[in-house]
């Protein structure tokens, strides 16, 4: 009763119908800092334990895929519920739509947390492949076009992040691409929109120090690029056939011939100990895989692995596994009688 006038009780507002009050840069990047930080100890247990299953060899072998298993089960088990994770939590954010009054479905969480996760790895793999098939054609244009493409990506992406500093929306790429803005869950006091408020002016300043930064990065970049690559198209046009036949006419004087086969070669296992006896019995496993060497190889520090081991090693990080000097895959030597 008030005032002689009783008061109904109203039903409460659904929170799907809530205009949420968007998230300031200051806060995503601070939840996506501290997701950062639980993210990297996830990995490390992730890595532990398929230590334990399965051995040292493995983990070396597959880094930036375990960590991306890593990342995909932390994700699975908060975002892919329609839940949130420790840094979402940490600053009190949820998803919204674009308008932000809508929270984001299951499935549409879902499937931003497999897209999240496993699409820069596959597009890498893919740009990999793609380099080296035109690697193998050996032609300019096509090594001019694959760097442009690159340029270009990476235009895009520091655009993307000159947006997100003077709107505070869409972190990452694909939050973009989906939809998914942050809100905060809380209705925030004055002095809290006060403080936010001079935060975000603080990043609108890094906005405009980026953006003029990428005009005098880009601009030059792929105005050059752009011309060279229509000009060359234009003057090009009748030599790409005889280009093409003087590249078959040297491939085929300069192929190497008389490689053996898996099966030709004669591989050095140190079990045997008749097999180079001048290495002392302490020094003939490898710290890799942890097993008697097969084709024993020094880096130029002087350390002994097996060949696939270090080879595997050095492709991912071209360094000695135990003193961490510089060792470049062609810098390996196989050990012989």
């Amino acid at each position: 009763m008030k005032n002689g006038v009783k008061l109904k009780n109203k039903a409460p507002i659904p929170l799907s119908q809530l205009r949420f009050p968007f998230a300031d840069a200051p806060s995503v990047v601070q939840a996506h800092q501290k997701d950062e930080q639980i993210q990297t100890l996830f990995i490390l247990k992730v890595t532990e334990l398929c230590k334990l299953i399965k051995n040292q060899l493995f983990v070396n072998s597959y880094p930036r895929e375990l960590s991306i298993f890593a990342k995909l089960l932390y994700l699975f088990f908060t975002t892919g519920r329609r839940g949130r994770t420790l840094g979402e939590e940490y600053v009190d954010l949820i998803y919204t739509s674009k308008s932000g009054n809508k929270l984001i479905g299951r499935l549409r969480m879902m499937v931003f947390v497999f897209s999240y996760s496993l699409c820069p790895y596959f597009i890498s793999k893919l740009y990999k492949k793609i380099v080296n098939d035109k690697k193998e054609n050996e032609t300019g244009d096509n090594e001019s076009v694959t760097r442009f493409c690159q340029s270009l990506l990476d235009f895009i992406l520091d655009l993307h992040m000159t947006l997100f500093y003077f709107k505070g929306a869409f972190y990452d790429v694909f939050k973009r691409i989906f939809g998914m803005r942050y809100a905060f869950k809380h209705i925030m006091s004055e002095n809290e929109y006060k403080f936010r408020k001079e935060g975000s002016r603080t990043y609108r300043v890094l906005g405009y120090i980026l953006l003029t930064q990428n005009i005098m990065k880009w601009y030059p970049i792929l105005s050059s690029k752009l011309g060279s690559w229509i000009s060359e198209k234009k003057n090009t046009g009748n030599s790409d056939t005889k280009s093409i036949l003087v590249s078959q006419e040297r491939s085929e004087h300069d192929s190497i011939g008389g490689i053996p086969n898996e099966s030709q070669l004669t591989h050095i296992n140190l079990s045997d100990m008749n097999q180079l006896p001048y290495i002392p019995e302490s020094s003939r496993k490898c710290i890799l895989c942890l097993m008697d060497m097969t084709d024993p190889s020094c880096t130029p520090c002087g350390h002994l692995f097996c060949w696939n081991c270090l080879m595997s090693w050095c492709k991912e990080r071209p360094e000695c596994p135990l003193c961490r000097q510089q060792c470049q895959t062609q810098e390996i030597l196989v050990l012989r009688q």
